[in-house]
């Protein structure tokens, strides 16, 4: 994952608080790197299919890749990169924000729609089964 990477996981909040507490192990005892210092507004854990569902949207979809690829300036801006309806990508926003994937930036009236943490990329992960340590549950090989 580079460094200015939004990593959206499903099901692994567990795994994250996992690795959380071991970030907070490995700085109590002085160390130091890339992996203390990792940013928690970069990693967003869905636990609902219907979350993902919702950012899964074509629509949805491509306004994030608009906001990453275009940077508009506006909400209206927005609209105008992915050639839909003010109201309607007004609305893909708000909804994109309520999941944690997108901010705004205020600026006046205008509404700039930035990616969480001002990333620049995404990497979604979904794992089926969820798995702990790399092993799978309730199947046998």
């Amino acid at each position: 994952m580079t460094e200015n990477t939004l990593k959206i996981t499903f099901r692994q909040a567990d795994e994250h608080r996992d690795t959380a507490r071991e970030r907070l192990r490995r700085a109590e005892a002085g160390e130091s790197g890339e992996a203390i210092e990792q940013d928690v507004r970069r990693v967003l854990n869905f636990e609902e299919f219907d979350d993902v569902e919702r950012l899964m949207r074509t629509s949805n979809l491509e306004l994030v890749e608009a906001i990453a690829e275009h940077e508009p300036e506006s909400i209206r801006d927005a609209a105008s990169v992915v050639g839909r309806d003010y109201r309607e990508v007004h609305r893909n926003l708000e909804e994109l924000e309520s999941l944690g994937v997108v901010e705004f930036e205020i600026s006046g009236r205008s509404k700039k729609p930035i990616l969480r943490g001002d990333v620049d990329t995404i990497d979604v992960s979904i794992q089926f089964p969820p798995t702990k340590d790399g092993e799978r549950q309730g199947a046998s090989a």
